[in-house]
């Protein structure tokens, strides 16, 4: 029986790798273990949080076969084969194609992404790139509704729900730019939710949430709120190519690449038409979204976490990983991630 571990240091990992989880739960595949801060259990199902640990010689000694890192760093000390399943979909946020060193597979999301990656195979050479699909669309296409309820009480029936996801980088956040046009653009039929990102900045989020009209969710777990919202609003968030999925209109604020999946937006007066407009013509850009999805991310079968699991065996089995070249000794890296763990 195999060992698998989770290596997950930012709450908003949690939805990553529950798909992968409960795969390996549900075809007997091995042992899980998480590693996660205690801070990030609350966030965590129930039948997770048991198999779940903040103590890294209790993950060294567990002696892991394979450790999957929705995220960029691992301890250097920690054993098996480390497989890079990425912290968000599309390649927006600079460092998306920063080889590290760490990692011995790179599990991509589509053809795009897969493509990039491969010349980076080519050029290192000490890693491989397998095209799987992102872990997470599992659960963003399989999520049932009537399991969990509403994650957001007191919005009456009938309402229309926007969903303002931005993203926390201070280069890219449109959050400064429609703060002081948010208090009056709603119309009495609608609710807006507000979705920072984990590590949005702390004094900005207070100020939405003196917004009286406004709803700030707390929760790391995006994926309820993409079902229940009809319209997002967002910047250069990879959240964008997650409702994407779900087929429904985008509004963006200042996009950088592939303005034609959504409605791009510059001045923040023109949110309010916007907003109109894509609740008028909700499939307007649907046919875009479905090719530039096909580029990023073309699976939707819910085998996402699966494929993952397979390909990572076969490359294994194969002894594809023995022919590599050696890895970067990565000494001020790795001097870098002990530090931060306080580990050495």
């Amino acid at each position: 029986m195999k060992k698998y571990l989770y290596f997950v240091t930012k709450p908003y990992s949690v939805p990553i790798i529950k798909p992968i989880f409960e795969t390996v739960e549900k075809f007997q595949k091995g042992e899980n273990l998480i590693f996660a801060f205690d801070y990030i259990l609350q966030w965590m199902p129930e039948k997770m949080k048991k198999f779940s640990t903040d103590s890294l010689q209790e993950v060294i000694d567990y002696k892991p076969d394979i450790v999957f890192v929705p995220g960029n760093v691992i301890h250097d000390k920690i054993p098996g084969v480390k497989v890079q399943i990425f912290h968000g979909l599309c390649e927006e946020k600079k460092g998306h194609y920063k080889i590290t060193g760490f990692f011995d597979i790179y599990c991509t999301s589509g053809p795009l992404i897969t493509r990039k990656f491969k010349k980076l195979e080519e050029k290192y050479g000490h890693f491989i790139v397998v095209e799987t699909g992102w872990p997470k669309v599992d659960y963003i296409l399989g999520y049932d509704e009537g399991e969990t309820g509403y994650p957001v009480a007191n919005i009456s029936k009938g309402k229309k729900i926007i969903l303002y996801a931005p993203t926390f980088s201070p280069r890219f956040k449109s959050t400064h730019k429609l703060l002081p046009y948010l208090k009056d653009i709603l119309r009495d039929d609608e609710v807006l939710i507000v979705k920072f990102h984990d590590l949005a900045d702390k004094k900005e989020v207070e100020l939405y949430k003196k917004l009286n009209n406004i709803i700030v969710y707390d929760s790391p777990d995006n994926v309820p709120l993409l079902h229940m919202a009809d319209i997002l609003i967002s910047d250069t968030s990879s959240i964008v190519y997650e409702f994407m999925l779900l087929d429904k209109p985008v509004i963006t604020i200042d996009a950088r690449v592939r303005k034609e999946k959504a409605l791009n937006i510059v001045d923040p007066l023109e949110l309010r038409s916007a907003i109109d407009r894509a609740f008028k013509f909700p499939q307007e850009h649907s046919s875009k979204r479905r090719e530039v999805l096909q580029l990023i991310h073309p699976y939707r079968d819910k085998l996402c976490s699966l494929r993952v699991l397979d390909a990572v065996d076969k490359i294994i089995e194969s002894g594809a990983l023995e022919s590599l070249k050696r890895k970067p000794l990565n000494l001020i890296r790795a001097y870098k991630v002990r530090k931060m763990f306080r580990y050495w």
